[in-house]
Formats: structure tokens, sequence, C-alpha cells
């Protein structure tokens, strides 16, 4: 304890008592050589006690605090004290506490701690786990070869044996050792432990390497388990019945028994699932049924995406779960409020009440809303957008005016006004009316010079620090700054608007999606059927590492990062990643003593470990490594294009895999689908260190991230990381079992490894650990179909509940695929992707496992499609006929595949279609590649002429037919269209009549069928437009026929294109006015002036001939006159 004696201060007595001096702290580093060096400085304020005050409880003794310590910007410790400013009254110091010790008056004077300050001291011992050192970097310019470890804490502590050669075995001999200290009972109050590596040299010489010091040891005391806790429970048997068909829905089975209790509990299938099963039986159409997959089309892809689609659902229902129990609550706090309500009523007021929390301030903001309690956490505000249009864009007092070119022609008139921009005027105005008002003028500090702008700052340069904290991105996007989902669905309105520009494209598309989203799409509405789901085996996908799932695997052996010191100011700025200079594996256990007697009593108790009982060997143990990458997702652009050509890099001990070869072009999100074997030897080579570099063709190629892992605390940890534990056991087929050790084997090793009783096996599909009974079938399917006995299934049963026996129980890690971050050396902090991968480890001395599990990606399949156009109708009619004035239109169909634009195709024209009647007889060949599995077709083609590879593109499988009107001097005239898409579209109608508008739409209940399936579809479908309004209207029918084929059964029969051999089709009987009338200018005239004026061209020519006649009349009349009357 420090005392200041007789200090002065200034100031009102009952100001010092409220806001009292601050102290400063400051810590320093005394060296023998050389003058002291500063550590860091803390501030702390006083508790002050009047002299009219009792020195008495509660205020006084004050309490010890942590303070936080600082050197500059970064923390350097804490510091424990307790600081009292006590007044000097009248009396002197006799009023003041006594101080009962020994002073040590040549340092200080320093003197002993008051008794109601220093904390109650008890003996703990403290035993130390020894298991060995890893990466542990040189040390001046000198590797580390014989190292020890030191452990301190409260002065006592305690050395480890010695490493005779690093190199070899970095491996301690001597597991485990223990001290005893005395420590303060508050655990708040424990002192850190220090470990300190230091490395034994020649002429007994030691050299630090690096240090950890454990701020912390709460974590790391041993409480007693609570006896009375159900899974310590072992008197009553506990019945788990692990359902044939869904048995991970046997989670939900565990039943609490009293430790009185002996009765034998059964849990068996709900009333409500029997239901599901009669109904499913019966055929009823209620609930949709699960569909039977086709074992020889499933692989593991199949099952990785399920469970893809398992993971996005449970994130759905937590997000929608999350919603509920806050309405809820707001219900219950409504209810409080207001009284009894009925069941409507609650739900609409809590609605209500939601609403108004939305739009008013929040609880506890207002007048008397009572107040919501809140962890008292920090926060920042989040804007969803630009500062600038948060604060006006920040012109409160300077503008931005942009300078503008002129258009230098009427060829600009399309240009933007961003394109015209040639710089930037910055300023402002300010207008009013003269005179300038009195009181502005009269202001204190009133500058003319700068009349209403008063007080800018300078306009000199000046120089600034930038620092921009980029925290992450929310969506990936394309070029044109629209998102995936924007841009399909822009592709689907350009099929049924036709050619648009850019920006009326990206309008439509986000009205499109705006209104999918407010409104259910075809088949969604209430009473839409589910969509079917593939009893399919699925595996855990973490979208995690896996350590975050289990703790980084230390549940008892733990891993202290050894940090280096400083060599000098300039590395206060380093980073915790760049001192580090080894790591130490080990445990640490703290209790009082002397220590329990239910623990020293337990059977098979080995003093020499202390309370690490059944810890393995430390020997080295040779293994092998199993690496499976499955894909890599938002990796960071590496090349000029924005694209990357990624390929995988793995490095364990001195094994270094570069798959170089295989790198997959242009691709930011690839799937690799590789599986690595590597042999390893631990604890040499137990540090695994999964790359991802960019291939290029000049060059050294570029290191794009890096993930790595720890093997060695995944292989010790008792949940079991070597090879994850199935949903089910199989034999055959994608779901073979990985691991070399049969269910029933690894429960009997985890059995005798903890120490547990059994298991019991039997009857046939039962089992009995400890106090739990499992239940399941007893019976198995071979390769060939036949059924044997197996307890397998049980065993398995009890492994995945392997966390409910008791004393022993954790959680088993279960089959699995981890996301782990990608990081680069170079850019630390920032992620450069993500990687999907997992491991498996098996030990050599074990039985060898078999063969890796194919994932590498799917091949699609070659598919050659066939449609046939055969006939349109009720085609609006578009022309105006130059000589009738009659509609009409030239109708001919367009057909493409989507991702295949380029390759669309046209049948020929159906030329002056009176009726909207067109026949055609036509042709389309579309050859793809095709992903079952995904329901994709795959794409691979040069981006541009100058690309190196092919870029592969998958893309839904979808065919698009349109209908146009052909114009010879114009552009044709989109008319209507429909998307059909293959996997899922409605059946043709039989005849024109009853193909509807609404079965595209999706308004009627309409079967769907598929191309994949049903291999030959024929029928009648509508084809679509927007109108002005941008509502759907009804612009045309067309018969079609799809006909898919394999590529093998294509070449087998072979199809001309359009009309063509082999196979032509026959020519359309088209009615006699469909020509070009500029080629058949007779037969033009015959049909559109015949046909519609005959009438009056026969009354025009026969008015003609009666004129020729009367013409003809009164020509010889006068002669025959003549004749007459001269008698010729």
């Amino acid at each position: 304890m420090l005392v200041f004696d007789n200090l002065e201060l200034y100031g009102e007595a009952q100001e010092l008592r409220d806001d009292p001096p601050i102290i400063v702290i400051e810590i320093y580093d005394q060296d023998s050589m050389g003058k002291c060096d500063f550590m860091g400085r803390t501030f702390a304020k006083p508790v002050v006690k009047m002299a009219d005050e009792a020195y008495c409880p509660p205020r006084f003794p004050p309490q010890l605090e942590y303070y936080q310590i600082y050197r500059g910007n970064a923390t350097a410790g804490d510091l424990l004290a307790a600081f009292e400013l006590l007044q000097i009254g009248p009396a002197g110091k006799a009023d003041l506490p006594p101080i009962n010790g020994p002073v040590d008056t040549d340092r200080g004077p320093i003197m002993p701690v008051p008794v109601g300050i220093r904390p109650v001291l008890s003996k703990y011992r403290i035993e130390v786990l020894f298991w060995g050192l890893r990466d542990l970097k040189r040390v001046n310019l000198a590797q580390v070869d014989r190292p020890r470890v030191d452990i301190e804490c409260a002065g006592k502590g305690v050395q480890s044996s010695m490493i005779h050669n690093y190199k070899k075995n970095p491996n301690f001999s001597t597991l485990v050792k223990w001290f005893e200290v005395d420590l303060p009972e508050n655990e708040l109050l424990h002192p850190p432990l220090n470990i300190r590596v230091v490395d034994c040299r020649a002429f007994g010489r030691y050299t630090l390497v690096g240090s950890h010091a454990v701020s912390s040891l709460r974590r790391f005391i041993y409480r007693p388990p609570d006896h009375s806790a159900p899974n310590w429970n072992s008197t009553g048997e506990i019945v788990v019945n692990m359902e044939p068909e869904v048995p991970v829905k046997k989670l939900e089975t565990m039943v609490k028994l009293d430790a009185t209790s002996d009765a034998v509990i059964k849990v068996d299938v709900a009333d409500e699932e029997k239901e599901k099963k009669k109904k499913k039986k019966k055929g009823s159409s209620d609930e949709p049924e699960e569909e039977e997959p086709d074992e020889s089309m499933l692989d593991w892809w199949s099952k990785y995406f399920a469970s893809i689609d398992t993971m996005k659902e449970q994130l759905r229902q937590q997000d929608a779960s999350g919603m509920d129990s806050e309405e809820k609550e707001e219900m219950d706090n409504i209810e409080g409020l207001k009284g009894p309500m009925k069941g409507k009523e609650k739900a609409k007021a809590a609605k209500e009440e939601k609403k108004k929390r939305t739009q008013s301030p929040g609880p506890g903001q207002g007048p008397e809303a009572p107040e919501k309690k809140k962890s008292k956490i920090d926060e920042l505000k989040v804007y969803p957008k630009e500062l600038e249009a948060e604060f006006d864009h920040f012109e409160d007092w300077l503008h931005t005016f942009n300078l503008l070119r002129g258009k230098t022609g009427d060829d600009e008139d399309g240009s933007t006004e961003e394109e015209r921009i040639v710089g930037r005027f910055k300023g402002s105005l300010c207008m009013y009316k003269v005179p300038l008002p009195e009181d502005v003028s009269r202001e204190a500090g009133y500058d003319p010079t700068y009349g209403m702008f008063q007080g800018i700052p300078s306009n000199d340069p000046i120089n600034v620090l930038v620092r921009v904290y980029v925290v992450r991105q929310l969506r990936q996007q394309d070029a044109s700054g629209m998102d995936s989902e924007e841009k399909e669905e822009m592709d689907n309105i350009e099929g049924l608007k036709g050619p648009m520009k850019g920006k009326e494209k990206a309008k439509a598309a986000k009205e499109e999606k705006k209104k999918r989203t407010q409104s259910p799409g075809p088949g969604q509405g209430s009473e839409a059927p589910e969509k079917k789901k593939s009893k399919i085996d699925e595996l855990k996908v973490y979208p995690k590492e896996l350590e975050a799932e289990f703790d980084h695997f230390e549940d008892w052996l733990h891993t202290f990062n050894l940090l280096r010191g400083k060599t000098g100011d300039d590395e206060d700025g380093s980073t915790e990643e760049e001192r580090i200079v080894g790591r130490f594996k080990g445990s640490l256990c703290m209790y009082k003593v002397p220590l329990p007697e239910d623990v020293s009593r337990e059977a098979g108790y080995d003093p020499t470990y202390g309370m690490f009982q059944g810890i393995p060997s430390n020997d080295p143990i040779n293994v092998l490594v199993r690496v499976y990458v499955v894909r890599a997702t938002d990796l960071h652009p590496a090349d000029i294009n924005g694209k990357a050509d990624p390929y995988i890099a793995i490095r364990l001990g001195k094994t270094d895999i570069r798959d170089k070869e295989n790198y997959i072009s242009k691709q930011l999100n690839p799937v690799f689908g590789k599986s690595f074997d590597i042999e390893a030897s631990f604890p040499m080579e137990s540090m695994l260190t999964v790359s991802v570099y960019d291939w290029d063709l000049v060059g050294t190629d570029d290191l794009i991230g890096e993930t790595k892992i720890d093997l060695e605390n995944r292989f010790y940890s008792k949940h079991r990381a070597t090879c994850g534990i199935a949903q089910t056991y199989s034999i055959h087929g994608y779901n073979i079992w990985r691991d070399p050790m049969k269910p029933s084997q690894i429960l009997t090793r985890l059995c005798k490894e903890g120490k547990v009783d059994g298991p019991h096996f039997g009857p046939p599909g039962r089992v009995k650990v400890s106090n739990r009974v499992f239940t399941g079938p007893s019976e198995m399917e071979d390769e060939n179909g036949q059924r044997g006995p197996t307890d397998e299934h049980v065993a398995l049963c009890a492994l995945r509940h392997w966390e409910d026996i008791p004393r022993v129980g954790c959680r088993l890690v279960p089959e699995h695929v981890e996301t782990r971050p990608l990081l680069n050396p170079d850019k630390p902090g920032i992620e450069q992707g993500r990687l999907e991968l997992w491991v498996d480890m098996f030990p050599m001395d074990m039985p060898a496992p078999g063969t890796p599990l194919d994932i590498s990606p799917r091949k699609p399949k070659k598919y050659e499609l066939r449609v046939i156009v055969w006939n349109t109708d009720e085609v609006v009619l578009e022309d105006d006929d130059f000589f009738t004035g009659e509609k009409s239109s030239d109708i001919f169909v367009r057909g493409w595949l989507k991702g295949q634009q380029e390759d669309k195709q046209d049948t020929d024209v159906h030329y002056h279609s009176l009726t909207g009647e067109g026949n055609f007889n036509w042709r389309y060949l579309f050859p793809f590649d095709y992903l079952a599995a995904e329901e994709k077709i795959v794409i691979s083609k040069k981006e541009s002429m100058f690309s190196w590879d092919e870029t592969e593109y998958k893309i839904p499988a979808r065919l698009t037919l349109q209908i146009w009107d052909a114009d010879h001097f114009s552009a044709d005239d989109f008319l209507g269209a429909i998307e059909l898409d293959l996997n899922r579209f409605p059946r043709g109608a039989k005849t024109a009549k009853q193909c509807t508008m609404e079965m595209a739409t999706g308004e009627v209940d309409v079967p769907l069928v598929s191309i994949f399936k049903q291999k030959r579809v024929k029928g009648w479908w509508p084809l679509l437009a927007r109108d002005e309004n941008d509502e759907f209207e009804l612009t045309g029918k067309v018969e079609a026929e799809l006909h898919l084929l394999t590529a093998e059964e294509a070449e087998k029969n072979p199809v001309g294109i359009a009309r063509n051999e082999p196979d032509p089709l026959e020519k359309p009987n088209r009615p006699d006015t469909s020509f070009i009338w500029f080629l058949n200018p007779l037969k033009s005239a015959r049909y559109f002036l015949w046909h519609t004026y005959r009438w009056l061209l026969l009354k025009l020519l026969l008015l003609t001939l009666l004129l020729l006649l009367l013409a003809l009349f009164l020509y010889s009349v006068p002669g025959y006159l003549v004749k007459k009357i001269l008698g010729a």
C-alpha cells in the first residue's frame, strides 16, 4: 500500500467528494542496465471520505477493482487496486483508520494492505498437463532444440521436463505436474498464470523463446459434478426408439426420470405421426407423399444438396420463430396492460402494437412505456444507404455543381449526363433583399468581407490521414450492379416483352421481382400443393468452422499461443499474429486442497495423472489424413477481368500437393470435388494448410487465400472428429459407411474408454448403454436385396445420442461439411472467400479404410431436344392490308433454350394470315448438356476471342417459344411468348379451345410434367405478352411437340432440321392467301382485289359493256339512217 501524506487540494469540500481528482498511475519496467521502460498508464478516481463520515461499510473500506492499462491506443494489461482519499479533520490523523504491519521505507514507504481490502486467501493446487510444443520459431537466428516450459502463478510455479530433441519429438515425456499456491477465494481476484518457454542451450544458458499470460483461471477450476442432474441418473432405464424412416426426429424422445424411479419407459411414435402414416397408406392427397428416389441416380452430391436445402429451411424457420416469439411477447405485454382478451383481439392488438413500435419510439422511450431490459453494449448506427443521402450530401454550406460540355451534334442526344460531365465547381450562393438586415451586420465579429458566409474555414491545402474500414459485402453483384435474381428476372421479361433497352429491362425486372414477392406465383397459392421431397439421407452442413461448433476441440487439450517480447517502441503497432513464435499444448486444472474424496476413490484412479485421468498417450503416431474439398464461394478476383482461375494446394508437414493441372477457368465459385490422401506423423506434422491459388499463364501463381486446421486437437478430442458419424448405416450405395470401424465397434470402444457399463445387445433391435436403452431396426439389406440381422442400426442410434449418456456423454461429430474462411497473410483480417471441405483421419495401426468417396463434380449428360411447331391459332393481327385495310399477320415462331440465345431457330413465315391461324410443320433441334441432379443445363464457351479457356455456366433448363409478325422494310413485331421449365411445365391442352391464358399464369390447377420423365409431350400452349397496363394478355396459341432423346438415341434415329432429310416433315397445307405480294403481283391482284371487290368489278364491267354498246349504237345510227333515206 502506498500512502501520500498531507496533500493540499483546493476547492469546495462537497465538490471534491462528488468529483474527486483523477489519479494517474504509470507502470515502468526496471532494468539493471539502462533506463526504465514505460509499460503503460491508467487512470482512477478515489473513494472520498470526509472528516465527518464514519469509516464503515458499505462505502469503506473500498473494494478492489480492475483498471485497464493503456500504452498509447493499445491495451497493456490490468491493474488490480483500490484508491481512497481521506480528509484530515481537526483531530489530525487520529481519526484515520490505523495501519498495522511492517513498513518498507526503502522503497516507498510501502505498507501492508489493510485487512478490509486484502482478499481472503485459500490454498489451491494447480495441476498442469504438459503435452508438447508446436511451431517454435528461431531465436537469435538459432533453432530451438531443447525447450522447457516454466509455469508461474502468485510467486509459485513448476517446470516441465526438458524436450531433448525438438525436431524428432516435440512432446514432453512427463505429462502431469502440480504445485500449491495461496490464492484469493474470490475467483475474480485470481492473479494471471504465466507460461514461459525457454531454450536450454550450451554452457547453461537459457534463452526465452516466448510467453503467454492466462488472464483468467475460471475456466480451469474443477467443479464437482451435480449428481442430482438428469444426465447423472443411472437407476431407471430410459428407452429411446429409433424410427426407421425418419431417424433424425428421435432427438425428442429422451425422458427424464427421478433418481428413485425404476420404471422402464418406452417412447413411441406420436399419434399424429401414426395418423399421417395411415393417410399415406390410404393414398390421401391431403399431405404430399415423399418421393422414393431412384438409388441408381443418387450420389454424394444428392446427399449434399438435400442437406443444403435442409440447412436453408432451418435458417428460414429460425427467422420465422424469432418473429413469432416477438409477436407472442408483444401479445403478453398487451394482455397485461389491457386485461383478458379474446384470441383474435390479442393477435390484432399485437400486430397493431408491433406496427406502432416500428413507427414510434421503442419501449422505454415513451412517457408511460415500461422499459425493456437490454444488455449494456455500446452500439453504432448502421445506415442502409449512403451517408450523403442521410445528411443531404453534406451540402450545409458548400455545394457541388457539375460542369457539362456542350453537344457537338445530334448524335449525342442519347448520351447521359454522366458522360457529359467535364468537372465540378465547389462553392455556394446566398441571395437576399438589400439592404442587409441590421441585426446581421451588427453581430459581434461580423466581417463584411465574407458577407453572409461568416465563419467558413480556410481553403488552404491540408494534409489528412484517411482511414477506411471495409466491413463486408452485402450481396454479390454483377458488373451492371444488378443481383443475379434480378438478372434472371430480366431475361424472363425479355422473353415476354421482346427486345428492350437496358434501362427498360432493369425497371421491368425490379417491378416483376416486387410483384413476385407480394403475390404468390404459379402454383404457390394458399391451396397449392407442397413440393415433394425425396427421402435422401443427409449430412450436416456447417456454415462455419468445425472448431466454432465444438469449442475449438479444447475439451481437455488446450492451445496457448506463445508471444515474443517487444524489442522497441516501433513494434507497438504489430499485431498479435505477427508476435506469435509458437504454441504450447497442454491444460490446467485448479482446485482447493485436499482433493475431493469422491474423485480419489474412483475405480482406476491414477494419482500420477491427477485430474487428467484417461488421457491418451502422446507418443508419435502415423495417421492417414484424407482431405475432401467440395467447393469455394465468393473468391476474391485475382485477374483484371474480375475473375480467377483457382486450384487447390495442400501442405501438411513435408507433403506439398498442388493440383495445378486441374485449375477451373474464370470462376469465383468453383466446384472442386477433390479428395487427397496424405500420410502424416503426429505430432510433428499436425498443421494442415489448404490454399486456393490463382493460375496464371505467365509468371508465378497468386495466393487467393488459405485456411489452417490443427489436426492434433481434432484427433485426440472426445468429440471424435476423426470420421463423422453418418445419419444411417449402409454398406452400399451413395451413403456407404466410411469409417473402418463399424458402429458397434465404435460404441464398444467408447464404453471401454469411458468406463461405462455396456454395450449390451439383445434381443434383436435393442442395445443398453448404462441406463439408456436404444431400440431400432434389427435387419439390414445388402447389395443383392437380401435382408439379414444386424446390431449396427441400434449401435448407431446410441452413438447419435452419446451426449445423453451419464457422466461421460458428449456430442460426437456427425458426418458433415464445414465452411472455412480463406485468409491472405498480405491482406490481414479481410476474408478472401470461403471453402467447403471436411477431413477424415485414420490411424495407420488400425484397419485400413476403404477407397475415398467419389465427390468429383457431376458430368453432364448429352441430350437432344426435338421441338416440332405444328400450328398456331388466335394470333393477334397486327398489319393492315394496303389495298383492302383488312387485318392480317405474317406469322413465324422463334425458339431457343435459355443460355443459347445465339442458337435461336425460326420457322418459315406464314404470310397473310387473316384468322390468326398458322401452319408450319417445322422442326427445331437443340443439343445440350444436362445435369439431372441439379436440373441445370451446362454451357461451356469462351467469354471472348482472347480467352484462353472456356468458361462453364449452369443455367435452368427452360425452353422459350415466341411468336412474331414478319416485316420486310422494318423490324419484326413481337407478339407473344411462353417459357417452359423443362422439369415442370403445364401439360399442353388437347385442342386450341381448351388452351387458356390461365395455364401459363398458374391461376388454374394444371398437371405439371417433366420432359426428362415423360420424354414426349404434345399439345397447345398459350402465348402471352404484357399490355400497356403491364398486365398479361393472350396473344396467340401454339401447337408443339417436344421429344427428348439422349445423344446415343439421337445418333441412332437422326432427323433433319426444319423439313429436311432424314425423316422430313410434310409441307403445311396453307391457304392460297399465304404468299408474298411483290413476288406474285398477279396472284395478289387476284386475291386482294377480286376477293374483296368482285361484285363491284362485275358491275363496272357490265356498265362498261353497256356503254360500249350505246357508243356503237350512237356511232352507227346516223349512217344507218342515211342509207335508209337514200335507199342505198
